[in-house]
């Protein structure tokens, strides 16, 4: 399960979003400026393709390839991505992989 050692008690204790993959956990930071998404990823997950508002991240653990628009690319350690607003995005998100998004403005 994720959540043990994943993020301190801290950030476990913000409340947790409701994400539709099986495997994917993550737990949200609201304000009327955005939101700050702190994910994991206990086993590999797949995200289809989608698109929504504007979005940063950074990859704090293991990997994922994500394709924005046309362009596929492995994100390890360190890495970071901008996906601008309204553009198609997908990834396979390997297991152990943890990462940090923000948004512009809540969502679900």
């Amino acid at each position: 399960m994720i959540d043990a050692e994943t993020f301190p008690s801290f950030v476990r204790a913000f409340p947790e979003a409701a994400l539709e993959f099986d495997g994917l956990r993550g737990w949200r930071l609201s304000g009327d400026d955005g939101v700050v998404m702190f994910m994991a990823a206990n086993k590999d997950v797949e995200v289809p393709t989608h698109h929504h508002d504007e979005q940063w991240g950074i990859v704090l653990a293991g990997e994922m390839e994500l394709t924005i628009g046309e362009e596929s690319r492995t994100y390890r350690v360190g890495d970071t991505h901008f996906i601008p607003a309204g553009v198609d995005h997908a990834a396979n998100i390997r297991a152990g992989w943890q990462g940090i998004y923000v948004f512009p403005k809540p969502h679900s």
